[in-house]
């Protein structure tokens, strides 16, 4: 048999592996939630695909590339909350999640792929959540009671808004990315409006504003300045008549806080309040750590802390300044040199999602931040 032939077979064979695996991946990665355990589960998807990355391309290729050095270097300040006791599960579970950073490494080559799939999954999950809240299962008391009595948010398979609208938003951006900048706009477009959904059915502020700021960034890559904003200045008055009422009311209560945003400047402060020895150095991970570290500073009214509510102010409690620092620097670097536009605008709107939730609480979420992020 002619082996020309064989080799291109077997290559074939190889890239359509590949594209199972990572179909699989994120499909399973938000059923997972579902299941017990769910943090470490999805943990244990990230070491499986960091090992066949290994297993195909080498130890060199994989972590010493140009852009894996640094995250190496930030990884290394992260496993310093392996010496804390109390901090020592939580820190090594976020260690092994945060290895999802180097998938695009391990699948760069197939990265239009990766985006389609995952804006797949986003839309369908988006649609899912909008038929939950049409359906009457939505979850209550996920809001200030005295302003929105009755509103139902979709929590989608996660059980929490938040966490579903942070997962949706990078599915989101990705599929508008596709719908802007490639030949066959109907499918992208499609899931783009699937996972927008299900984010306004989070009725997450911070992750509609965050969807808002990089939708228009990559509109205005697209079109223009000038076009977009007199377009949205054109469509914002009939957009504000066919919005569901929950949701415009929603929405304005961004300029009058309530006592969501009340019990998250409290904790803020709480935090600011701590040692400058624990604020340089952080107490690693995990809410055991946390609530040690914050109990003998927490505002009162603070009665039941489950995590910090901003991705800053986690990174600042977990691994103190020098982390924070380190962060803001890769974070930097990919938003400036990356070369995916629907990237880096996905991390931009994960990044203003963290100022007012953390997308670290989840391990679904977590996978997708760093994922994002390595694919910058």
């Amino acid at each position: 048999m002619n082996p020309i032939f064989v080799n291109k077979y077997l290559h074939f064979g190889e890239q359509d592996s590949k594209k199972t695996v990572l179909f699989l991946f994120f499909i399973l990665l938000p059923v997972a939630a579902l299941l017990p355990h769910a943090h470490a589960l999805c943990a244990l998807f990230c070491v499986l695909l960091f090992a066949l990355g290994i297993r195909d391309r080498g130890w060199s290729t994989l972590l010493f590339s140009g852009r894996a050095r640094q995250f190496l270097l930030f990884l290394t300040l992260c496993l310093s909350g392996l010496v804390l006791p109390a901090a020592r599960g939580a820190t090594l579970l976020s260690v092994l999640l945060r290895l999802s950073f180097f998938l695009p490494l391990l699948f760069g080559e197939y990265e239009r792929t990766f985006r389609r799939i995952l804006s797949f999954v986003g839309g369908v999950i988006g649609v899912l959540a909008v038929s939950e809240v049409l359906l009457g299962f939505g979850k209550e008391g996920y809001a200030d009671a005295s302003l929105f009595a009755s509103l139902s948010r979709a929590g989608g398979v996660f059980g929490n808004p938040n966490i579903l609208a942070a997962f949706l938003l990078t599915p989101a951006i990705f599929a508008l990315s596709d719908a802007l900048f490639e030949k066959n706009p109907a499918l992208p477009l499609i899931c783009f409006c699937g996972a927008a959904s299900g984010i306004a059915a989070s009725y997450s502020r911070g992750a509609l504003l965050a969807l808002f700021a990089s939708a228009t960034l990559l509109l205005v890559r697209r079109f223009g300045v000038w076009r977009v904003f007199f377009t949205v200045l054109a469509l914002l008055p009939l957009t504000t008549l066919l919005l569901p009422e929950a949701l415009t009311a929603r929405l304005l209560s961004m300029v009058s806080p309530d006592t969501s945003v009340s019990y998250r400047f409290s904790l803020w402060k709480s935090i600011l309040r701590l040692s400058p020895h624990t604020l340089l150095f952080g107490v690693g991970e995990g809410r055991e750590a946390l609530l040690s570290a914050l109990s003998p500073v927490l505002a009162s009214g603070l009665l039941q802390v489950e995590h910090t509510h901003s991705l800053y102010f986690h990174l600042l409690v977990s691994m103190g300044i020098p982390g924070v620092i380190f962060f803001l620097l890769l974070c930097v670097r990919a938003l400036l040199r990356g070369k995916s536009r629907g990237a880096r605008a996905a991390l931009l709107s994960l990044l203003i999602f963290g100022i007012f939730d953390d997308p670290l609480y989840s391990g679904q979420t977590e996978v997708i931040f760093w994922l994002t992020l390595g694919l910058c």
